[in-house]
Parts: structure tokens; C-alpha cells; sequence
């Protein structure tokens, strides 16, 4: 996943730029951009899919920039920053579908919160909606992975998916692989972690049934899984999500 930075303080953005790991975030590239002319350049040029941007900047403000990349690039999601804590921006901000309004002086905390949830909820929206190739290992991969979202709670046996679609498991892994970008085994492991994290959010179930609905029988090993997807323990995850 690719970052843009828009901010008129060129200091901020190096700051921003330099302050966070993003790699361990999620996110491959970050780009910067001091006034809405380049950010507008950037986003029309490379695949962005998140935007960062400051509301007062000079010429344009942020909420311009942010209302053209909604009417262009709708799938991108954009977080905006301000110094100044007026409902009005904040108004404005909400009606537009921005995803996330922070105050300066930024709280690097709050921004690498802000942005891991940004990056799970692109993370989810591209596993559902990945595109497809050739009709045909789009069907066969469109079957699996149906029946590895229905039964990601059970064993999936190498037996099982080849009586699924007639075809031999490296075959399916190949092709699997090439239209998802996860093996059949990678994409169990990150369907799973993606229904913990639901569950985590949305109940208060505990860790130990959380394990077990999502087909881990030892809670410490899923709770090793999750923090290696992560990085947090479950219990640190939903903490987190409880804070808002």
C-alpha cells in the first residue's frame, strides 16, 4: 500500500516522513506533497491508497483536495490534520467520508493507531474484492476461496480442495497465489486473523473462544499468530479498539 503525505510545512512532512516505520504498518511507499497542485499530480500518476492531508494550506485548503479525490478516486481513504479544533472542519470532514480527523501537534501514537486501522480496513475491502483474471482459476479461486471463508473454523485438507476443483494442490497454489497473492494456507491464516479481529471488536468473547471459533485449539498459538500479523496481542488489539 502506497501513503501520501500533504502538508504546506515541508518540515512537517519530514517529520511525518521519518517519525514512523511504515513498512511494519503496512504501507510500502510514502510519498509527500506540499501544496494540492502536486498531491493532485501524485495520486493522478501513482496508485495511492491512503492520503494524509493538512486542512490549511494556502491557495486551496485540504477539504478541496479532499472533496476532488472523492469525486476521482473514491476507494482511496483520507485522513486530514488541523491545528485548529473547529466543529465546522470537523463537519465538513465527516460529510465528505473522511476516515479519521486528528488535531496538531500530531500524537505519533494516535497516527500509527489511526493508520494501522486504515490499512485493515483496505486490507479487508481488497481481500473481498480482489480482481479477477481468466474466467476459468478465476472460477476455481472464486470456489476456494468461497469455501475456505465458510470453513476457515475447521482443518482444510490438501484433499479436500483438490476434490473441490479437480486440480492437483500446486496447480491450485500457483494460481491461488497469482490472483490473491496469498498460498491456500497464507490466506487461512489471514481470513482467520481478520474474523478475530471482527470478533474482538464486536464481542466480548474471550481469547480462549475466540481461538476456537476461528479453528486454533491452543490460544497462545493464535495469540503468537495475531501479534506476528499485528503487531499486538489480541488483548492489547482490543484495548486499543475499545479506546476508539
Amino acid at each position: 500500500m502506497n501513503l501520501l503525505l500533504v502538508d504546506d510545512e515541508i518540515a512537517m512532512l519530514h517529520i511525518m516522513e521519518k517519525a514512523i516505520d511504515w513498512k511494519k504498518k503496512g504501507i510500502q511507499k510514502v510519498f509527500t506533497a506540499y501544496n494540492t497542485d502536486l498531491a493532485r499530480d501524485i495520486i493522478s500518476s501513482s496508485k495511492i491508497d491512503l492520503v494524509i492531508c493538512d486542512i490549511e494550506m494556502p491557495k486551496e485548503n485540504g477539504l478541496s483536495l479532499i472533496q476532488w479525490i472523492q469525486d476521482m478516486y473514491p476507494e482511496i481513504i483520507n485522513i486530514i490534520l488541523t491545528g485548529y479544533p473547529d466543529f465546522n472542519y470537523a463537519r465538513s470532514a465527516i460529510s465528505l467520508g473522511v476516515y479519521r480527523y486528528l488535531l496538531k501537534p500530531i500524537a505519533f501514537d494516535e497516527l500509527e493507531e489511526t493508520i494501522a486501522s486504515a490499512v485493515e480496513k483496505l486490507e479487508e475491502y481488497k481481500t473481498k474484492n480482489k480482481p479477477e483474471a481468466d474466467p476459468e482459476i478465476a472460477d476455481a479461486v472464486n470456489t476456494i476461496k468461497k469455501y475456505l471463508e465458510s470453513h476457515y473454523s475447521e482443518v482444510i485438507t490438501r484433499k479436500k480442495i483438490e476434490e473441490l476443483v479437480h486440480l492437483n494442490q500446486d496447480h491450485i497454489n500457483r494460481e491461488f497465489k497469482k490472483q490473491t497473492g496469498y498460498t491456500l494456507m497464507e490466506y487461512v491464516q489471514h481470513y482467520r486473523i481478520l474474523m478475530a479481529k471482527k470478533m474482538l471488536r464486536e464481542t466480548t468473547l474471550s481469547i480462549s473462544e475466540i481461538s476456537i471459533r476461528i479453528g486454533y485449539d491452543s490460544p497462545a498459538y493464535f495469540s503468537k499468530i495475531f501479534k506476528k500479523q499485528t503487531e499486538r496481542t489480541p488483548l492489547e488489539y482490543r484495548a486499543a479498539k475499545a479506546k476508539g
